[in-house]
């Protein structure tokens, strides 16, 4: 975990609200041995704990866990009150429910709303001043949080089928693969997130004391994400991930990898709100984007290296996976 890092997006939006408050802040930075330069590069990746700092530093600052994104602020402890309750809970619903009452209390610009009336639970988060957070990285930060303490507060990485984001196609993307790994969809409705209703009636495993270590360990544990992961929609990426090979295998030769028949991957991925060729589209997907951003490719080259037909078949699946086509992004990306 030592050269895990993060994009220098995500620390200039974290400093956003303190800067609106309070002027430039590299001084206080630099008193946190945080690289103000490093993270005012558009490129940079920001290691681990520099960034851990750079949040304890906002947090402590304002003392607002919104970090300045809010009318009102959401003071310092407000998650742990939170956490404390909900680890009471008998299932991951109960925790839900419990939780969104609690954040009804604490502050009125941001409203949290679980939708059991479909096919899939649907948690959605909804800023309603959303002229406070210019970027979407408070909404996006929040969703982030909720869905892996949830998970952790269950025992379980609870797999997402797809999500949902009122904002145009950001362009920061590339970095969604490790944020929301699933499909993402922009200029919708809502903020949300999908996953299986079955995780719903899973228990809490976590004790007071671990949730009281977690929280005081944040955001460390929030961030650093992937350990002990063992959910099957994750072994079976891990799989493709090892393939050279530019036509991915079926599902015949991943069910044989982890022995056992095809029906049984396929049921345990629905039971986790996944399917084999969901898991494909994705690799490809974040393949394409690493590609397109990191690599000087042609559309064409990107188009055979992914196993595409040709480059019309690849484009349209782009333009599918991300709402724009390949040359768009890029350009964007410039």
């Amino acid at each position: 975990m030592k050269n895990l890092t993060f994009s220098s997006h995500y620390a200039r939006a974290a400093l956003y609200g303190l800067e609106q408050q309070r002027g430039n802040s590299d001084d206080l930075l630099r008193q946190r041995d945080i690289d103000p330069e490093l993270i005012r590069e558009p490129k940079a990746r920001v290691p681990l704990e520099q960034f851990i700092r750079l949040f304890r530093l906002v947090w402590k600052t304002l003392d607002d866990e919104f970090m300045g994104r809010t009318t009102q602020r959401c003071r310092v402890g407000h998650f742990h009150l939170m956490g404390s309750l909900s680890v009471h809970s008998a299932n991951l619903e109960e925790v839900l429910r419990q939780s969104i009452r609690c954040y009804r209390l604490f502050n009125e610009d941001i409203s949290i709303e679980l939708d059991l009336s479909g096919g899939e639970a649907r948690l959605s988060i909804t800023h309603h001043r959303p002229e406070l957070d210019p970027d979407h990285f408070l909404v996006e930060w929040l969703l982030m949080v909720w869905h892996r303490l949830v998970g952790w507060l269950i025992g379980r990485k609870i797999v997402l089928s797809h999500a949902t984001f009122t904002q145009a196609l950001p362009q920061h993307f590339d970095e969604y693969r490790f944020i929301f790994p699933c499909r993402c969809f922009f200029e919708r409705e809502r903020n949300s997130l999908f996953f299986s209703k079955n995780y719903l009636n899973m228990p809490v495993v976590r004790s007071s004391e671990e949730l009281d270590e977690f929280i005081l360990g944040s955001p460390r544990h929030l961030l650093i994400w992937t350990v002990d992961d063992d959910s099957i929609t994750t072994q079976v990426r891990r799989l493709l991930e090892t393939c050279d090979d530019s036509r991915l295998p079926n599902l015949d030769w991943a069910a044989e990898q982890l022995h056992m028949t095809s029906y049984t991957l396929s049921r345990k991925l629905k039971v986790e709100g996944s399917a084999y060729q969901k898991i494909k589209d994705n690799l490809r997907r974040d393949q394409a984007v690493i590609m397109l951003t990191r690599q000087n490719l042609s559309v064409a080259e990107i188009s055979s290296q992914l196993g595409f037909t040709e480059p019309g078949a690849f484009s349209r699946a782009f333009k599918h996976w991300t709402g724009v086509s390949p040359l768009a992004y890029r350009k964007q990306e410039q």
